[in-house]
């Protein structure tokens, strides 16, 4: 019973306090009496006003005529064990609140220290089951509009029980999923009116609840489950569960646990974002880089296995400049359609050449192609020009190709225009290398007086010809080149030493 005043019982047959036989009292006098009790001293123990307990002292077989001196050192002892109680909870809290701090910083070092949203899972409900030595820690996703929630995160404090699941499983990365809907789930039922934690200290007494689990080995005989909460909404909850015997959830444990999904929920909002400018900077880096690098080294940049540094600067590179001999003539034969479906093919052609040989596609400027080796992927001045002479020659081959379709279909050759043929110019040199242009819009290319010279070199070379300088050749075998002397090319001050490249 509760009392804020002190009671003295000297003949337990006799007082009056048990002449008015309220129900109450009777049941009071009676237990008295069946344990032989005669007389009873009942002092409360009160600190700050708080009612922390009551102490009582009993006399059996006779009555006991209580003395002064006996209530006041009872008063005495009961005043001190109340302030000793005191202390003892003050210091429960502080230990509680001390612990709290303690996930809470670990929680949230575990949510800074990786991006990984799995880590980040796993860490939360390990970190937490640990801290209230629970035999289970759930951590799912859902909200209103879901059917089913998403278990993410599982501890289990038989570990080897989730390690041996994930073996028997068949995706192995997937863990326990709940079968019942969120609809028919009474649990997150009661979470989403309340937005409150779900406290169930013996499922055995809460029969109507017991739909709500994972399919675990066993099923939850006590619960805690506390809703993580976004502006307002719902986007999953944490749950606890001791598994053979019930539990009193402590207000510690609530609190405790409604801390850890407050960081969680900052964790999923975290994770989400990380997630959408994951795959957004992917897009961007595809669609970018898709446009002059092969599509191997654009995969590798996108998931980082590759750095690129697009900002302008100077670099050694060779430069690769081939054309159409005599598009203007042949346009005007093929007409604008006609031209538009051979020159498509013809420079998805010479792409993949590009592409195939580990090149990179600057640009296009009508018929001609314009490529890099040496950015933006790094490559010693002689794999620049291995690959390079690698790529001229695959346009030769892939060109010889195209003319044959091109002359079974009648585009060309007959009475049309004559085959298609191309000249190539290839030159290494610096360039300053990387984006230009502005914020809507800009491409990477390089610019320099070496690009001008690959330019210049390719309208110098004669028809089916590969013509380098010697720059160039001195990475090449002697039986590869023919030495074409020194020439005269536009735009370029000094005569420029040349050099044919055999196309086979």
């Amino acid at each position: 019973w509760e009392t804020r005043h002190v009671e003295v019982i000297n003949d337990v047959a006799m007082d009056e306090c048990f002449a008015d036989q309220t129900p109450e009292l009777k049941r009071r006098q009676e237990a008295y009496l069946q344990a032989d009790i005669h007389s009873t001293l009942v002092v409360p123990l009160i600190c700050q006003l708080d009612l922390m307990a009551v102490l009582a002292l009993h006399r059996c077989g006779k009555p006991h005529f209580w003395e002064d001196d006996e209530i006041k050192l009872t008063k005495m002892v009961a005043d001190q064990a109340a302030l000793a109680i005191s202390q003892a909870r003050a210091y429960e809290q502080v230990q509680a609140l001390a612990q709290r701090e303690v996930l809470v910083n670990t929680v949230t070092s575990a949510i800074r220290s990786s991006l990984e949203p799995q880590e980040i899972f796993t860490a939360i409900t390990k970190q937490l089951g640990q801290a209230l030595t629970v035999e289970g820690c759930a951590l799912s996703l859902w909200t209103k509009n879901d059917e089913f929630v998403q278990c993410v995160g599982l501890y289990d404090s038989r570990e080897s029980y989730i390690e041996g699941y994930l073996e028997e499983t068949e995706h192995p990365e997937s863990l326990p999923q709940s079968v019942v809907p969120i609809a028919e789930n009474p649990v997150l039922q009661e979470l989403m009116q309340t937005l409150k934690p779900v406290v169930l200290e013996d499922m055995e007494t809460h029969s109507e609840m017991t739909r709500f689990d994972l399919p675990l080995r066993s099923p939850a005989r006590a619960l805690l489950v506390v809703p993580m909460i976004v502006d307002g909404e719902i986007i999953g909850s944490i749950s606890l569960r001791q598994s053979q015997n019930s539990r009193p959830w402590s207000h510690s444990d609530i609190d405790l646990a409604e801390a850890v999904a407050f960081q969680a929920a900052i964790a999923v909002q975290q994770s989400r974002l990380y997630d959408r400018v994951k795959h957004l900077n992917q897009y961007l880096t595809e669609s970018v880089l898709k446009r002059f690098l092969p599509e191997a080294m654009v995969n590798k940049a996108a998931t980082g296995e590759l750095t690129l540094d697009l900002s302008p600067e100077p670099r050694l590179v060779t430069i690769l400049f081939s054309d159409i001999v005599g598009f203007t003539p042949l346009s005007t034969k093929l007409g604008p359609r006609g031209i538009a479906e051979l020159l498509n093919e013809y420079l998805e052609a010479m792409t993949r050449a590009v592409f195939d040989n580990g090149g990179t596609v600057d640009k296009f400027i009508g018929d001609a192609v314009v490529a890099l080796f040496g950015a933006p992927e790094e490559l010693p001045p002689n794999e620049q020009v291995k690959r390079a002479i690698a790529v001229a020659r695959a346009m030769y081959r892939s060109l010889e190709k195209l003319n044959e379709r091109w002359l079974a279909k009648g585009i060309v050759g007959g009475d049309g225009p004559p085959p298609v043929q191309f000249r190539c110019g290839i030159h290494q040199g610096n360039a300053v290398v990387g984006m230009f242009g502005g914020g809507q819009r800009s491409d990477y290319t390089a610019i320099g007086p070496a690009v001008n010279m690959a330019a210049r070199l390719e309208e110098a070379a004669d028809r089916k010809n590969i013509l380098v300088s010697e720059e160039v050749a001195k990475y090449l075998d002697e039986d590869e080149i023919i030495e074409r002397g020194s020439r005269k090319l536009k735009g370029i001050e000094e005569e420029v030493q040349t050099f044919s490249v055999k196309v086979i």
